[in-house]
């Protein structure tokens, strides 16, 4: 959420508004820590955005590691953050997402349409982008393992429980909303302040060694930072790092606008925020207005009105009266002004700070919906409801471990969730919209209705009810049964007589709507562009005792590869952590097979091959370099050298493999495979971290037939290659012959096409591999070959 033109505001006003507090090295450990609240997707969004490549598909290895990064240098001069996490959207956010899930759609498109030279160009596209989908769980692991706390808000958004814990706290709060400015003239004034996260800045602070003799100079190092790394961390070369931010409070933009604190949230509400409809901007102010100008305009009318005897009496009266000396146009009728008094008052009520209790310890699942989360540095006792589910328990608890954000979102909204594109070619079939992954994810809903007691479906609405009623008088006077209860046992006491075929017809037209027991899901429609719902029918939930998710490990772990479509004793006999890999895999190559109408889609068994060996390798860099204390070793400047040409095919591929493990973590969510700790070890499952088995730029590397970078975290060597060939074996296992497509030739003589017998004599040396198991290298036809695949 944002107030739109107000960053610029802030910026132009810079000197009357901001305030500076600088922190450095000098001193850290003997200062208390300055508490600051952080809005944790502005940071994940900012971090990894600056510093690496989007286009590969998720280096999620190296943002942990930047992560744990910035955490150590934000500690080392005194900052103890804590960070606070968002929750299922606002049922009143529902266009905007959709907005947002087309401009992605949008942006894949580009990404397809452009070469892959220009496209693999770390400056590509750095507007547009699409997140990869697991750098949220990467983040939130780094901060665990460095015993950073973290709030998982379970519904809506995060920026007012950060004032709220700020203002507890007597901390700032950091972020790239500008709502927090407004958030915070609500609360009791105990908050020191908000800081924008582009406003945060490093620089090189005096060191008393370097001065010289006289004092009056100082030695200062060269200020190089090296490419692609983002201002919130420090320059390495920097030898005594002093962070500066740039901070705002409500009191001084009150003065400023001279407005009372508690009109702030109708005066963003009136310039424009996520909640404000946008015609209402077209109708405020003239096309050329700027920011700062729309501000001072609602600012001015507002002062206005509330000089005016008995302006406080009605807020409905006086927002109206705003809006009407707001509009432009000379004549606007009352039935749009009372939409739009209706609007904005929607979107200032969404400034109403959240509670701190919470109501019970099985919160959200509970049912009750004024409450959130527990504070971790809060000692309120919860209130516990006698004898509560151990299904729900247990699902409260992984929630705010924040193991299971998908899982809450459709236990509080069934009706509308969200499944975010990957970066797939608009043009070909939605990953998401596959058999395999609605098999998956129709299991998870209904494991979770089954454990929850069943998911918050809605109610039949008001005008339903209404037309439902009407329906009834209707068939009164037709002398139709409407099926209703009441009529029935009216009916009872009339003469029966038999029905006509019409008549049941007609009453069963007019049964009453049943509580719905379906979840809809928005996603990107089969080969089309278009942002769409379709509807999934859940099964009767079963009664089990106990029920799924709280079955012995053994059991979830098989009930997990059945609705992969992976239960296989081979897959089984796998070690546990390589098994979420083993079955995505074996996910996309049959899913692709299937929807191979034009012999383009197939997967080839090197590129099988290259897939996983990219994950193997990619779980062993985790495990000997995750936390390694010689963090600093991997130079930034690696990854400019190092960033793999993007083809097509081997996009769609990288693609086809994250959809298909965001499909499988979502069932492994509802299934609770939680890792045994918060922390890295080699005994945690990957069922939830599946971010473990992937790196999009090693994934592109071995799809062209090359090793991997050692930047990239992938690591190899002999001892991995017994576990390479088992998981090779076990996803191949079962599968018909023709599963795989034909193998690509490598570095032909001329590019004429080859028949299948052709390929079929060369496929032993097109797949030829070197000592180390990866594909030979071919020339620039492979390219062109990969392009056409």
């Amino acid at each position: 959420m944002g107030v739109r033109g107000l960053q610029s505001f802030l910026k132009e006003n810079r000197q009357s508004l901001c305030n500076t507090v600088i922190l450095s090295r000098d001193g850290a450990e003997q200062r208390p820590p300055v508490p600051v609240v952080v809005d944790a997707w502005g940071i994940i969004y900012q971090l990894y955005l600056d510093s690496l490549p989007w286009t590969s598909g998720g280096e999620y290895l190296r943002f942990y590691r930047l992560t744990r990064r910035l955490i150590k240098a934000w500690r080392s001069v005194g900052l103890e953050p804590m960070f606070v996490f968002d929750g299922a959207a606002p049922p009143e956010k529902h266009a905007t997402l959709l907005e947002r899930m087309q401009g992605q759609v949008s942006t894949s498109r580009m990404f397809y349409t452009i070469s892959a030279q220009t496209r693999s160009a770390p400056s590509f596209s750095r507007g547009n982008t699409i997140l990869p989908p697991f750098t949220m769980p990467a983040f939130a692991r780094a901060l665990s393992s460095l015993d950073v706390s973290a709030r998982f808000v379970a519904r809506g958004e995060a920026d007012g429980m950060c004032v709220v814990v700020a203002d507890q706290l007597g901390g700032y709060v950091l972020g790239k909303d500008t709502d927090f400015i407004i958030l915070s003239s609500a609360a009791s004034g105990n908050m020191k302040g908000y800081v924008p996260l582009d406003m945060v800045e490093w620089i090189e602070g005096e060191r008393s060694e370097g001065r010289a003799d006289g004092g009056s100079f100082m030695t200062v190092t060269a200020k190089k930072q090296q490419a692609r790394m983002s201002r919130l961390l420090p320059p390495k070369n920097y030898r005594n790092p002093t962070l500066v931010l740039y901070t705002y409070n409500a009191p001084s933009l009150c003065r400023r606008l001279r407005l009372p604190a508690n009109m702030l949230p109708l005066l963003s509400s009136l310039v424009g925020n996520d909640y404000t409809p946008t015609s209402a901007a077209d109708l405020f102010f003239s096309g050329g207005a700027k920011p700062a100008e729309r501000i001072e305009k609602v600012a001015r009318i507002l002062r206005e009105q509330l000089a005016r005897p008995l302006a406080h009496s009605d807020v409905t009266d006086l927002v109206r009266r705003v809006v009407r000396k707001l509009c432009t146009r000379p004549y606007v009728d009352d039935h749009e002004v009372d939409e739009l008094v209706d609007a904005v008052i929607e979107a200032t009520i969404q400034y109403v700070l959240p509670q701190t209790g919470e109501c019970c310890s099985i919160y959200p699942f509970c049912g009750e919906g004024g409450c959130q989360t527990n504070l971790s540095r809060l000692s309120t006792p919860l209130a516990t409801p006698p004898s509560p589910p151990e299904g729900v328990a247990a699902y409260a608890a992984a929630q705010r471990r924040g193991l299971l954000h998908n899982i809450t979102h459709a236990f509080l909204y069934p009706d509308r969730l969200y499944l975010w594109s990957v970066l797939e070619d608009p043009s070909g079939p939605c990953s998401r919209a596959s058999s395999s992954a609605t098999i998956a994810r129709q299991a998870a809903y209904s494991i979770a209705d089954e454990a929850l007691g069943g998911l918050s479906f809605p109610e039949p609405t008001i005008d339903e009810l209404e037309v439902l009623q009407q329906d009834k008088d209707v068939c009164k006077l037709l002398g139709v049964a409407s099926g209703d209860k009441g009529d029935a046992e009216e009916n009872d006491s009339q003469e029966q007589r038999p029905s006509t075929p019409d008549e049941a017809d007609l009453a069963a037209a007019f049964e009453p709507p049943q509580p719905s027991h379906s979840v809809t899901e928005y996603l990107r429609q089969g080969s089309s562009s278009r942002i769409a719902s379709r509807t999934l029918d859940l099964p009767t939930p079963l009664t089990n005792d106990p029920p799924t998710c709280l079955r012995p490990v053994t059991d979830r772990l098989k009930t997990y590869l059945l609705h992969l479509g992976s239960d296989i004793p081979e897959i089984h006999a796998l070690p546990l952590r390589l098994q979420p890999l083993a079955a995505a895999t074996r996910m996309c190559i049959v899913e692709a097979a299937e929807n191979d109408t034009t012999g383009s889609r197939r997967w080839r068994k090197d590129e099988l091959e290259a897939v996983l060996r990219a994950g193997i390798g990619c779980l062993e860099g985790w495990d000997l370099i995750a936390n390694a204390d010689d963090e600093e070793t991997t130079e930034d400047g690696e990854l400019e050298e190092s960033y793999p040409l993007l083809t097509n095919r081997n996009a769609e591929i990288v693609a086809q493999l994250s959809s298909a493990l965001a499909d499988a973590s979502f069932l492994a969510q509802s299934l609770l495979l939680t890792p045994d700790s918060d922390t890295d070890n080699k005994d945690n499952l990957t069922h939830l971290t599946p971010y473990a088995l992937f790196s999009g730029s090693a994934l592109h590397f071995l799809l062209s037939g090359q090793d991997p970078p050692v930047s990239t975290g992938w690591r190899w060597s002999a001892a991995y290659r017994n576990k390479y060939r088992d998981t090779l074996a076990a996803v191949l296992a079962d599968l018909p012959a023709d599963v795989l497509g034909f193998a690509r030739a490598h570095g032909p003589k001329s590019p004429k096409a080859e028949s299948p017998q052709q390929r079929r004599k060369g496929s032993k040396k097109a797949n030829g591999h070197s000592a180390n198991g990866s594909a030979s290298s071919g020339g620039r036809f492979d390219l062109l070959m990969s392009e056409k695949l």
